[in-house]
């Protein structure tokens, strides 16, 4: 097995037995809950998708964003390029409410879709490099990436290998949140994923 077939061997789950079974069980209503508070699972997709198209366009394989295609900022019904880390909880039910979902889940699929093209391209030696501070704050704060109260980030990506990027904002970043969105699921009575 080489290094594209295992990441896809762990990207392909995450995709058909996690994310799209979100989109196919659950309704608008559901995915917009915010039990006890906490984000939404709409919120938790449009994060994971965003961290994903940044993550491995910007810092994995140096090129434009998905966001940057078709227009989506104004298909998603959203006006900011950030993921939403540093939101207060008042702007993430803003972004909760004025995500259009139907845009989103085609975002996400288009993203898919880019990281797929990026994996099949990869050259090995890529992965080794790292990231500078100056590349890492220029994409944050220059291209809009981070929320002004997520400043804390520039000092964690700083030094990152590109393959513990791909690794990190493809996989082990999505996996956390899908278990969130198992939990948001289970507090509203449903089995986001039908197991």
């Amino acid at each position: 097995m080489d290094a594209r077939e295992l990441f896809l061997s762990r990207y392909d789950p995450l995709r058909r037995l996690y994310m799209d079974k979100v989109w196919d069980r659950l309704n608008d209503a559901q995915m917009r809950a915010q039990p006890s508070g906490l984000n939404s699972i709409a919120w938790n997709l449009w994060h994971v998708a965003r961290v994903e198209d940044w993550g491995i366009n910007r810092f994995v394989s140096d090129r434009a964003q998905v966001l940057d295609d078709e227009n989506w900022l104004g298909r998603l019904g959203i006006d900011f390029r950030h993921q939403g880390t540093g939101q207060t909880a008042e702007e993430a039910c803003t972004t909760t409410s004025s995500l259009n979902l139907e845009a989103l889940r085609a975002y996400t699929q288009a993203i898919e879709q880019r990281t797929r093209t990026v994996i099949e391209t990869l050259e090995s030696e890529m992965l080794a490099s790292t990231l500078d501070q100056a590349s890492v704050r220029r994409v944050l704060f220059d291209e809009g990436f981070a929320h002004p109260n997520a400043a804390f980030l520039e000092k964690g990506y700083t030094g990152w290998h590109r393959g513990k990027c791909l690794i990190h904002f493809s996989l082990t970043h999505s996996y956390q949140h899908v278990g969130e969105i198992a939990v948001l699921a289970s507090l509203q009575g449903v089995d986001a994923f039908g197991f």
